[in-house]
């Protein structure tokens, strides 16, 4: 981790800095947006530098720095740990920094097939594959089988989150089905990526879940609604709508696990 990286991306927080104030950062996020093809912060010597998408600007933060980021409290927890357990959990130097191991690698399942790995050169393999739903939660990744009844799809991959750089590269040319979290961070998720077609898996009854206190999570939409943003896609309206109307977010592996 660079401090200096760092403590130029939290002067994004309460103001559009100059570009001289976060040259190193700006250098760092050129390179990066140029290998992944990803454009979220825009800037121009002498002009002030804007970030476009907030959530690519963390994963970018995270993937480069080795830590686990969301936000600027997290970036600030980072820098000032007020416990050997946060600064652990924050940073790469714990057993969570296996992580950076599966970054270039895309983990793929096919209908009634083993979970496999694959690497940059073995996606030629993968070439013929174009529909695929793109799951966000590692449990229902690894449980998918439980509930083919809900989905048409025979191939299957795990973005967890944002994603890592080569999964995103290989869903940039396929007709995607996203199923993610029921939350702000599902919807900006869905909204980061880019690719030859793209829907949302919406759940039928969503709303249910909505209402019910056993299923909804009020914490984490409190934890989350800093990252609503003002504007999404219309396909995701029906969901944006639910969780501005009840103050609550639903994640993904309780839907059909609880049907």
């Amino acid at each position: 981790m660079n401090r200096k990286i760092i403590n130029q991306a939290l002067k994004f927080e309460n103001l559009a800095p100059t570009y001289s104030q976060v040259k190193e950062l700006c250098s760092l996020v050129a390179e990066y947006q140029s290998e992944n093809g990803i454009y979220f912060l825009q800037a121009k010597r002498g002009e002030q530098v804007i970030i476009k998408d907030e959530g690519l600007f963390f994963v970018f933060l995270s993937q480069t720095q080795n830590i686990n980021c969301s936000s600027f409290s997290d970036l600030h927890k980072l820098l000032n740990p007020s416990s050997r357990a946060e600064n652990i959990e924050s940073s790469g130097n714990s057993k969570n920094s296996y992580i950076a191991v599966f970054d270039s690698v895309v983990l793929f399942k096919k209908r009634g097939e083993f979970t496999q790995l694959y690497q940059k050169s073995d996606l030629e393999y993968l070439e013929s594959v174009d529909n695929i739903l793109a799951i966000e939660n590692g449990e229902t990744f690894l449980n998918i089988e439980r509930y083919l009844e809900h989905f048409d799809e025979e191939y299957f991959v795990y973005i967890s989150g944002y994603s890592n750089s080569l999964t995103r590269e290989f869903l940039s040319s396929k007709n995607v089905t996203f199923f993610v979290d029921y939350d702000i961070e599902g919807m900006n998720i869905y909204e980061s990526f880019s690719c030859k077609s793209k829907h949302l898996h919406i759940a039928k009854n969503l709303e249910s879940y909505f209402l019910n206190k056993k299923y909804h999570n009020v914490a984490l939409y409190e934890k989350q609604r800093k990252n609503l943003k003002k504007e999404y896609s219309k396909e995701l309206e029906p969901v944006i709508g639910l969780i501005k109307k009840y103050s609550t977010v639903v994640e993904q592996e309780i839907i059909y696990e609880a049907s």
